[in-house]
């Protein structure tokens, strides 16, 4: 059974950002002060910058803190199309070496190869504490892209999931199962029509999006949309 879907409605996407910059700043608070550290699950694409930058602007104590991307393309990290390059330019702890990060990059030129060292590092994670996620207007999460449920489903769960979209670049993902044991989960768009891709989900029945999988999450999510 899906748990609650709560919407905050803004006018911009900087306003969104705020909110959910706000939102995520007093649940690390709270995850820091009973358990001393927290772990935090952010995408990449243009969307989240401004949440990025909103949210290093909190006074946290970002040691205790280690991000990951939700995932990444298979290129160099300082490639322009890094979602880890973003990242660490518009978050400021990360930029100045307050905060942790778990890398996608540097682990070999097989893709394959590289998706079996980040499962063994995530193994030696806990759960995600906090996750922020954004959504392509084709309903795709991190780089879960529509039709390719079979392929992230067929093998027992590690955690990653290699992705290859057609014609784009290959990417490293987190798996659904780790997306949705995230303690929290959260969803940052804009748009109408993206707004009617989230709205249309009970319609969607035995064809679902990847998107759904978060609609669907016990855990309830809490969507932050912007109408522009």
């Amino acid at each position: 059974m899906a748990g609650p879907l709560a919407w905050h409605r803004f006018a911009t996407l900087a306003d969104a950002s705020e909110a959910l910059a706000e939102a995520v700043a007093i649940r690390l608070k709270d995850l820091l002060a009973g358990q001393g550290r927290a772990l935090l699950a952010v995408p990449g694409g243009t969307t989240p910058a401004g949440f990025l930058a909103a949210l290093g602007q909190h006074d946290l104590p970002w040691e205790q803190v280690t991000l990951l991307p939700t995932d990444e393309r298979f290129v160099a990290a300082d490639d322009a199309a890094s979602n880890e390059r973003m990242i660490r330019a518009q978050f400021a702890p990360l930029a100045e070496g307050r905060a942790s990060f778990l890398s996608f990059h540097e682990h070999g030129s097989d893709i394959e190869a590289a998706a079996a060292v980040l499962c063994a590092k995530l193994a030696e994670l806990p759960q995600i504490d906090l996750l922020v996620s954004g959504m392509g207007a084709d309903g795709h999460i991190a780089s879960l892209f529509p039709g390719a449920e079979a392929a992230f489903n067929a093998v027992p769960d590690s955690g990653i999931v290699v992705a290859r979209p057609p014609g784009l670049p290959p990417r490293l993902s987190l798996s659904p199962a780790r997306l949705l044991g995230a303690g929290w989960a959260s969803l940052l768009v804009s748009g109408t029509a993206k707004e009617a891709v989230l709205k249309a989900a009970p319609e969607r029945g035995q064809q679902p999006l990847p998107v759904d999988l978060l609609l669907g999450s016990a855990r309830g999510l809490d969507v932050y949309w912007a109408k522009e």
